[in-house]
């Protein structure tokens, strides 16, 4: 008799911790890193200041639903990142399925390898990720993206531009 009452009650306990792993594995928030880098690019500093970064639930209507994540920084030199990534972006967001990671550049400066100061005109600031990609509860899923500097700077006969321009997208 007594051996069943243990029994009933070790089974009673893992119901209830496969209860408690499933509600916080599918209702709890998960973590939401954005990271940038650059392409390399023939400059000594290309200051670029964020606005917003934001995710797109594949769930809501195009155009509507966006949720904004943390800036940790809003200004990043991407030339003294090397072959690094630096966090811009970090929030606790809803589990579930995202359709794409937007990024609004605000401004750009630059030095040229010569040490001359350039200021950039930003036209079509909005970097548009359509990257898919899963956010469980209590994890913690890491978006990489990768702005192509070398792409991104054009010299015009007004000066120079900012047009960002996304490279290669990882999802970790």
């Amino acid at each position: 008799m007594r051996a069943r009452a243990i029994a009933v009650i070790a089974l009673g306990f893992i119901l209830i911790s496969a209860g408690v792993a499933y509600y916080v594995s599918t209702t709890a928030t998960g973590t939401l890193a954005v990271q940038v880098r650059d392409a390399p690019a023939a400059w000594s500093h290309v200051l670029v200041t964020f606005s917003e970064v934001s995710v797109h639930p594949a769930s809501a209507a195009n155009g509507t639903g966006w949720v904004g994540l943390s800036l940790q920084v809003a200004q990043i030199d991407f030339l003294s990142l090397g072959n690094l990534t630096r966090l811009l972006a970090l929030e606790r967001v809803a589990p579930g399925t995202y359709s794409g990671v937007r990024i609004r550049v605000s401004s750009v400066s630059g030095v040229l390898v010569s040490g001359a100061p350039v200021a950039m005109t930003v036209t079509g600031g909005t970097l548009l990720a359509a990257t898919t990609f899963a956010l469980q509860g209590g994890r913690t899923t890491t978006v990489t993206l990768e702005i192509d500097l070398a792409q991104s700077i054009v010299q015009t006969s007004l000066g120079w531009a900012f047009t960002p321009v996304l490279g290669p997208v990882e999802v970790g």
